[in-house]
């Protein structure tokens, strides 16, 4: 699930990934983003009771971020 978790991660662009990490940070009560940017995602050492919710979290992100790309693509 960790791979699943970091190949999403990186198809996020600069302004998913921030909501993802601000979300990340509410949600788990976590100090900081860089600490799950570092330690949970690129260190893959995410708690395995907070995958799968990381798992859920990311797919509605990437859905978004995916609509509102289509948006831009239709109106030119």
């Amino acid at each position: 699930m960790i791979e699943n978790i970091k190949s999403m991660f990186s198809k996020m662009n600069d302004e998913t990934r921030s909501r993802a990490l601000e979300l990340l940070v509410r949600e788990f009560k976590v100090e900081s983003q860089k600490e799950i940017k570092n330690r949970w995602i690129i260190g893959g050492r995410i708690p395995t009771a907070h995958q799968e919710r990381i798992v859920v979290i990311f797919q509605q992100l990437l859905h978004l971020q995916y609509q509102k790309l289509r948006e831009i693509t239709v109106h030119f």
